[in-house]
């Protein structure tokens, strides 16, 4: 009875987690002049 929970978090941090190393990089990106011209 523990699997559908352990999947559901899993399917619920991996969105998040994919997201949050996203927008760190495009911040890191950004921050050092790329050619969106920020």
């Amino acid at each position: 009875m523990v699997e559908p929970l352990l999947c559901g978090i899993v399917l619920g941090l991996v969105p998040i987690t994919i997201l949050g190393l996203f927008v760190s990089a495009y911040n890191q990106y950004r921050r050092q002049g790329g050619v969106f011209g920020g």
